[in-house]
């Protein structure tokens, strides 16, 4: 039924009924806190949408936290900092980044929906702008 209501033009079931997942997400303790010192902190919390088939597939994509900052301490501090977080949280380490730590991690939450986090450095200089990113997969349809 779902792919004949995209067919029509209508959304196929799915994504994040209710929003809660990205709920979840965001009131995940790995979101709680930051190094000391971040500055310039700014939250971007995403919906799941639902991506209409042209020239690539169409479908959902899961809803998503971002947030960015910046810190002046060293980046190996700042990574291993989310790294001790993040496993606290219950995240699984699923990468080793260029400096030697870990920068990826994977999540089971209770409803089976898989996680994933990603922690990058944008930018160098004293003051360094990263990005953390979490995203849940969207329901199914």
């Amino acid at each position: 039924m779902g792919s004949l209501l995209a067919a029509c033009g209508g959304t196929p079931a799915g994504g994040d009924p209710g929003g809660t997942r990205l709920q979840e997400l965001s009131s995940d303790p790995v979101f709680a806190a930051l190094p000391e010192g971040a500055t310039a902190v700014d939250v971007t919390r995403t919906p799941a949408r639902y991506r209409k088939p042209g020239f690539t597939g169409g479908g959902w994509a899961g809803p998503s936290v971002v947030v960015t900052f910046k810190s002046s301490a060293p980046p190996a501090d700042v990574f291993r900092f989310f790294d001790r977080l993040a496993v606290a949280g219950g995240w699984r380490p699923t990468a080793t980044g260029a400096l030697g730590v870990t920068d990826r991690w994977g999540k089971d939450y209770r409803d089976g929906a898989s996680a994933t986090l990603l922690l990058a450095q944008l930018g160098g200089g004293s003051e360094r702008t990263y990005n953390l990113s979490g995203g849940v997969a969207p329901a199914g349809g």
